[in-house]
């Protein structure tokens, strides 16, 4: 049984997402996992939800069943660098079984993504007709 790790972002989900919880079917436009730096150690993530990206090229639509869902929150604090900008700096992660009613903050930290283990998945490359690439 192939499986994978999809990050989903809460402002993904809040400006056009749909609901989602264990045991969905679901087919999302992703990219591949490189580059996401979290301040705590999670599984390996495959792929991250990308719904608005331009450049379809470099999107997949992936097709499974969502397995598990856990939440992510994290503590934000200023830069050292510049202390205009919040980076995050701790964090922890919570089961849940759906999308739906996640506390904003929990332990003085912010919801910031949820991580979707996909089952029986397949992906393939975009097609410009598939998303809203604009």
């Amino acid at each position: 049984m192939n499986k994978c790790v999809v990050l989903y972002e809460s402002w993904h989900y809040e400006c056009c997402g749909e609901d989602f919880k264990v045991g969905s079917k679901i087919e999302w436009l992703v990219m591949k996992g490189e580059n996401i730096n979290l301040p705590i150690k999670t599984d390996n993530i495959d792929y991250y939800y990308e719904a608005h990206r331009a450049d379809y090229k470099n999107i997949f639509l992936l097709k499974g069943t969502i397995k598990e869902i856990k939440t992510l929150y994290l503590k934000y604090e200023p830069s050292k660098y510049n202390p205009k900008l919040l980076v995050p700096t701790n964090g922890f992660l919570s089961n849940v079984n759906t999308n739906r009613n996640v506390a904003n903050k929990l332990d003085n930290m912010e919801f910031s993504s949820y991580l979707a283990y996909i089952e029986n998945y397949s992906i393939r490359d975009a097609l410009e007709s598939e998303g809203t690439f604009r």
